[in-house]
């Protein structure tokens, strides 16, 4: 009988049958946090007007020789960011008006940049609304379009240069304007 304890012992052990090893057991709870901040980033590229201003030929008249660009800024906000604006500046060489200005500053072009009617970018840049000449112009970018951190939302800028306008031909006419994100 002794065999057949002793037998029922080893195989116990090992096999892990029986007593454990530990003497006992506690535990508590670790928190995990994290935080989400709002956050938008914006995306734009260098706009240049299609083609050579000709303030005696091609842009002698106004409209039909006004100069035009289309542009897509790109916005990524935080998922189901609301009450999001942008505003573009004026310009480095605001006067009365956005201008373009000379190498040497002493020339320049009036433009005007504005968002067609319609939202997106394969909106028409038909003509709707002119970007403020007293501050920066705002446009809406509205929450209802940041269902998701990963999509972008995409707003179509226009630009004109107006025809008519008596110019130097002194090399390229420049400026330079700020997309600011309110978020």
């Amino acid at each position: 009988m002794f065999k057949k304890i002793a037998i029922a012992s080893a195989a116990a052990a090992l096999f892990g049958i029986g007593q454990s090893a530990t003497a006992g057991q506690t535990s508590n709870t670790m928190n995990v946090t994290a935080n989400v901040n709002a956050n938008c980033v914006v995306t734009t590229a260098p706009s240049d007007f299609t083609g050579a201003y000709d303030p005696v030929g091609t842009n002698a008249t106004t409209p039909a020789g006004d100069l035009t660009f289309t542009q897509s800024i790109v916005f990524k906000c935080t998922k189901s960011s609301s009450g999001v604006t942008t505003g573009i500046t004026n310009g480095a060489n605001f006067s009365s008006g956005r201008r373009l200005a000379d190498t040497g500053a002493a020339n320049f072009l009036n433009y005007d940049l504005y968002q067609p009617a319609a939202v997106g970018a394969g909106a028409s840049c038909a003509y709707s609304q002119a970007y403020s000449t007293a501050g920066a112009g705002l446009f809406a970018v509205t929450g209802a379009n940041f269902t998701t951190s990963t999509t972008a939302v995409t707003v179509k800028i226009c630009g004109k240069i107006p025809g008519a306008q008596d110019v130097p031909a002194t090399g390229a006419y420049t400026d330079a304007v700020t997309v600011n994100v309110n978020f």
